[in-house]
């Protein structure tokens, strides 16, 4: 049975076709079950046909999240998405074209096709990358040194063009800030209640010899000057994703073996440390065997990688981002990799079928409840927990 947001989709997928000159379209939508990977969104695969015309595969989202929890979030979906498609997206590929940089180091980026911000309606539609051979990463599995090198070249890309974006454009940099801001919750607020709950419930499944360190740890990270550094712009500005993770990245491997990323879901850029995005995506995907193996090697590649997307924009990483400065911000956000993996964990492994399979979670629910089911621990989450802490007492953080 269709619904009322699949209605909305057509609508604007109708638009679409207008646009691309689809004439008497057939339009065909599929929704897509949601997985631990997606909350605050229905996912759809849709298709667009027209005698004589090749078929138009789109991906789309439709918002869920309802009023009520809008008014406590104080958060409209896509803006910061849209932005970065239709306005970000040119002036990358205009700095690109100026340094002349081959098709092999571009940013791949989906295509945008449009979509609407009407409030409570938002919807983005995008090129179907699945069309192409690009899947997501098992949520359920460690990632490997080839998908995990991949990933943080394309990273590295991404944060390189927001270093030659601010040096070329510095006016509009300032303005695109405006529009690319982090929303901050207060300390009272029920979103910060949620976040402390879901957080709580999963310090206890640490094993009881490291529980105290992590409480320790956590009671002075969760100080909100504290945490709100973790998102801020340090002293070398980079638009970060904020929700690098392997949900967000679609990948494929090519016929000679090697791994092609292309990321998504950009609704979270903001100005922030460079190293966010990396512990980000290493501790939200990575187990305790991956780290004894690659950490190191993993955070020395990203860094040439970055520095070569840097001189290949013409600047000079040791002006532009030295590497001293990316080892001393590293060394202040490592207690972001054990908080985040407390608060994500859980969710990222989640069971399907805890989860509503229209995306209605956000529609109804309370905060208490979306606290209990986004923190609710389980097996796989509880070992890699305790893998991260390991790491963490290893390397003398706690």
């Amino acid at each position: 049975m269709t619904d009322a947001r699949e209605l909305f989709l057509r609508n604007i997928l109708e638009e679409i076709a207008v646009k691309q000159k689809y004439e008497d379209p057939d339009i065909q939508t599929s929704a897509i079950p949601t997985t631990g990977s997606n909350f605050t969104s229905q996912l759809f695969y849709a298709s667009i046909k027209s005698a004589g015309k090749q078929d138009l595969n789109v991906f789309a989202k439709v918002a869920v999240v309802a009023e009520k929890l809008r008014e406590e979030l104080k958060a409209t979906l896509f803006d910061i998405e849209r932005h970065f498609y239709t306005k970000l997206t040119k002036t990358y590929k205009e700095i690109e074209d100026e340094h002349n940089i081959s098709e092999e180091h571009r940013l791949v980026i989906p295509k945008y096709y449009g979509g609407s911000d009407t409030y409570l309606k938002e919807v983005v539609v995008l090129q179907d990358l699945s069309k192409h051979g690009f899947i997501t990463y098992d949520r359920f599995k460690s990632i490997d040194w080839e998908y995990a090198s991949a990933a943080v070249e394309e990273l590295a890309k991404l944060h390189a063009l927001s270093i030659a974006y601010w040096k070329a454009y510095p006016e509009d940099y300032e303005e695109a800030k405006k529009i690319l801001r982090r929303q901050m919750m207060d300390e009272d607020t029920p979103v910060t209640a949620m976040m402390k709950h879901m957080l709580n419930n999963t310090i206890l499944t640490v094993r009881e010899e490291n529980r105290a360190k992590v409480e320790k740890l956590c009671l002075e990270t969760f100080n909100f000057e504290k945490f709100k550094k973790f998102y801020e712009p340090t002293e070398r500005p980079v638009i970060i994703h904020s929700d690098f993770r392997q949900s967000n990245l679609m990948h494929k491997i090519d016929k000679d073996g090697k791994v092609q990323v292309v990321i998504v879901d950009y609704q979270t850029l903001h100005p922030g440390p460079a190293t966010n995005d990396l512990l980000y995506f290493i501790f939200t995907g990575s187990d305790g065997a991956f780290r004894a193996k690659y950490f190191d090697q993993l955070i020395d590649h990203y860094y040439e990688h970055m520095a070569a997307a840097l001189r290949r924009l013409h600047l000079d990483p040791e002006e532009a981002f030295p590497r001293d400065v990316f080892d001393q911000e590293l060394k202040e956000m490592m207690p972001f990799g054990l908080f985040i993996a407390g608060m994500l964990l859980p969710m990222i492994t989640i069971d399907t079928a805890d989860v509503s399979k229209d995306g209605g979670a956000f529609e109804n629910a309370s905060f208490e409840t979306m606290a209990e089911m986004m923190g609710k621990s389980n097996d796989l989450s509880t070992r890699r927990l305790n893998e991260v802490v390991d790491d963490y007492v290893k390397w003398g953080i706690i």
